[in-house]
């Protein structure tokens, strides 16, 4: 048997339904590497190296080379707006309080769903920091059983919406797939395998196993263990509000103010930094109008000069509760 015949066979035994040169986004990189592995691999941190917990840029450079590698303009012009926010008089005990207050009446799934449907916008770099790519905002729809199979479909996503997000001409266009993964029975490693206990003790031991974090939780630590559970369910308005309870419980968490998210979505913001010797400024957005969780941010906590980026750049965001919208994956 020749090496192309062994690889042909290989390939036959293989479940997995993507063909191999099929190219992979950086969205779903990441999503691939908080979620697949060994069902009893534990969580670790994040290694937030300059910027996103999104960007693991260096591990991904042979598997993305050539596909979406693309040179850009300087960095700093491709980076969205950083959100403005009008002060808010309240703390951020007050403002979760009011925000739990309109998840009681929440409309909301009144059971979690095995699946999340977020818009998201990625910011990477080559290898050597000569060149910058901004991968264009992508749907990440995430979709698994009970049995743990599902599947993971990255969809080119309109980027003119966000004020200062700009694309390579190049890109897809809207609605095409840029990536797909399917998972086979107990594949799929979440979180929670069950929907998770709407209990502050429940949720705070899930972030634990998320980021991998110590018991002194901190305010970012907090909301890296909300994207990660987000990224997998769609959890109810209690399930929400206990999450909220481990966020509240960080001393270091503190109210950035009122803005609109870059749907237009009016929205509170909370800001923390994650423990780790090198990590991003991140914010939690809450819907003033529901009290859920509708946006997660990273932004550089210093200037990065190799990538010509000043403090505060955003390198990527997240927004959940977007399904309703017309260009939403169905």
């Amino acid at each position: 048997m020749s090496d192309d015949d062994l690889a042909r066979a290989l390939r036959g035994l293989d479940p997995a339904r993507t063909p191999l040169d099929a190219p992979l986004p950086l969205a779903a990189e990441r999503r691939l590497r908080e979620i697949v592995g060994g069902p009893s691999a534990r969580r670790r941190r994040p290694v937030l190296a300059w910027g996103s917990a999104a960007a693991v840029v260096t591990l991904i450079v042979a598997i993305v080379a050539g596909v979406f590698w693309m040179p850009a303009p300087s960095a700093s012009a491709l980076t969205p707006k950083p959100l403005v926010y009008a002060p808010v008089a309240a703390d951020a005990a007050e403002v979760i309080a009011d925000a739990q207050r309109l998840l009681a009446d929440d409309d909301g799934p009144s059971e979690a769903q095995r699946r999340s449907l977020s818009l998201g916008w990625y910011f990477s770099a080559s290898p050597d920091g000569a060149e910058a790519t901004v991968f264009r905002r992508e749907w990440v729809d995430l979709r698994w059983n009970e049995n743990l199979s599902g599947s993971l479909v990255t969809t080119a996503a309109d980027a003119t919406n966000a004020d200062g997000d700009t694309v390579p001409t190049t890109d897809p266009v809207p609605g095409t797939v840029v990536g797909e993964m399917r998972y086979v029975q107990n594949q799929f490693s979440p979180l929670s395998r069950t929907p998770p206990e709407p209990t502050a003790a429940a949720m705070r031991e899930l972030v634990l196993t998320s980021t991998g974090a110590g018991d002194g939780l901190t305010a970012g630590d907090a909301m890296l263990g909300a994207r990660s559970l987000l990224g997998e369910w769609t959890l109810t308005g209690e399930q929400q509000s206990a999450l909220l309870d481990v966020v509240a419980a960080a001393p270091d968490l503190r109210v950035l103010g009122q803005t609109s998210d870059r749907l237009g979505r009016p929205v509170v913001g909370l800001g923390g930094i994650p423990s780790g010797p090198v990590s991003p400024q991140v914010t939690l957005l809450l819907s003033t109008e529901t009290g859920r969780i509708v946006g997660f941010e990273s932004a550089l906590a210093e200037a990065n000069t190799d990538l010509d980026l000043p403090a505060g750049s955003i390198t990527d965001y997240t927004l959940w509760d977007v399904h309703d919208r017309e260009d939403a994956p169905r």
